[in-house]
């Protein structure tokens, strides 16, 4: 096992920024409080939860006064689609894709036990769905829309502007999934008028656990769990207040720099990418090219067992992965990869490496000579 490790799984997770560490130490230490308390106590982390909503809503464009804070991506995915399904008289029905984060395809899969109608929208080979389609589906009873801003596997970016007017027009509520879109793309959702959005910090270096959804109108959200006042009671629970200080760091972090980190990244992927495609035979991008957030690539290494080369590169220091965190435990190929019309063989050969602002040029070099003789070896 190699001491030096190239982290190139950025779109699982980040490592938190030393200044949003730095920002979340008071509260773990003499600034503590409970914001439930009435005292002085309460009072100054009630300031910090306050300023930290402020600073997320400026990353994204949005009155903070619509951001909720939630434990992760997933709760706000749940949460997004409990407040658009509850209370129905009529089993509901939810329009969303084959390429969906696996919190959506569970709740869907759960929903689906229940009664409720779940259609599908297909991608074609390059990861993009059809407008055309998504507005012949609309024109069927659907109570929901879930289409994911950005694919975590391939980094392929749907139309949210185009598909949230869709939407409207045909008078459909929609919800995205923005996890790997919040902090890589200028983002407005007061703007873009989507109705619910959900995101997760430790996609731009904020400290994992902590997340947020956005709903463009409070009325329309509902609380998974039930309990005290906090968060206006739309999320019940004391507040996990360090990270939330941490989010709106790295929310504020990432805000002033977006130009320059967005730059970076796409950088360092585009360079690593065309070495990779240089150097190693038989390899190709999966994904529309031309349409990928700016810090991602899934790339085919045709006739190499991906599993096998992910656990050596692994051995060698380099991190890197096959699919989605949330189900790299699972045995069978990528079901992203298959909804594009990848076979399994092809599927299997496919890695993804996502890059941060903490990578280097020095970093790309290394692992792309070891992917590289890894390949040779392989072969």
């Amino acid at each position: 096992m190699s001491n030096i490790e190239i982290y190139l799984d950025n779109n699982a997770t980040t490592k938190p920024l030393p200044d949003v560490i730095k920002s979340m130490l008071p509260i773990l230490s003499s600034g503590f409080g409970n914001p439930s308390s009435s005292h002085s106590a309460g009072e100054r982390v009630r300031a910090c939860i306050k300023e930290a909503r402020k600073q997320l809503g400026q990353l994204i464009g949005a009155d903070p006064n619509n951001i909720v804070f939630t434990s992760s991506g997933t709760e706000a995915n749940n949460t997004a689609f409990y407040s658009a399904t509850r209370g129905k008289n009529e089993p509901c029905r939810i329009l969303t894709t084959t390429i969906e984060h696996s919190s959506i395809r569970k709740m869907c899969s759960h929903l689906r036990i229940t009664g409720a109608d779940i259609i599908l929208l297909p991608v074609d080979p390059r990861g993009n769905i059809d407008l055309e389609e998504l507005r012949r589906l609309l024109k069927e009873g659907i109570d929901l829309v879930s289409i994911q801003w950005v694919n975590n596997e391939t980094g392929v970016i749907q139309p949210l502007a185009e598909i949230v007017a869709i939407c409207h027009e045909n008078g459909k509520v929609i919800h995205t999934d923005a996890a790997q879109a919040v902090g890589k793309l200028e983002i407005n959702v007061d703007d873009t008028e989507v109705d619910f959005l959900s995101l997760t910090g430790h996609k731009f270096h904020s400290p994992q656990g902590i997340g947020a959804i956005y709903c463009r109108d409070k009325f329309l959200l509902a609380p998974i769990f039930f309990g005290g006042f906090q968060e206006n009671g739309f999320r019940p629970g004391t507040e996990n207040v360090s990270g939330i200080v941490g989010i709106g760091k790295a929310a504020e972090l990432r805000r002033k720099n977006l130009e320059d980190h967005i730059g970076k990244m796409r950088e360092l992927r585009d360079y690593f990418e065309s070495k990779i495609l240089e150097s190693v035979p038989d390899t190709m991008v999966n994904g529309d090219p031309s349409n990928r957030i700016c810090n991602t690539t899934n790339i085919l290494f045709g006739g190499v067992d991906g599993r096998i080369l992910l656990k050596k590169l692994d051995t060698k220091g380099i991190r890197c992965s096959q699919s989605s965190a949330c189900t790299n435990s699972q045995p069978e190929p990528s079901f992203v990869l298959k909804a594009m019309g990848r076979t399994d063989k092809e599927a299997y050969s496919s890695i993804r490496f996502s890059f941060s602002i903490e990578n280097t040029i020095q970093e790309m070099d290394r692992a792309v000579d070891l992917i590289s003789r890894t390949c040779e070896e392989h072969h």
